[in-house]
């Protein structure tokens, strides 16, 4: 589970409004694998899907964030 502890929420808005799996990944120091399984099944941020890419809205994210650290 993810905490407030191990993501700087503070700097959530260095994080693009649309991210990639990598791009979050490097935010929270959770791995691509993890959030590929986390988007089968149904758990985690939120996905977008544009065409074959998969985003993650900067919204999604920080709900996403604010609901896990509750």
């Amino acid at each position: 589970m993810i905490t407030r502890s191990n993501v700087d929420c503070r700097h959530i808005t260095n994080l693009p409004e649309l991210s990639s799996r990598l791009e979050l990944c490097e935010f929270t120091g959770i791995s691509v694998q993890t959030y590929a399984r986390w988007a089968v099944a149904g758990v985690g941020p939120r996905i977008t899907k544009l065409g074959h890419a998969v985003r993650y809205r900067r919204a999604d994210v920080i709900a996403w964030l604010e609901k896990s650290a509750a």
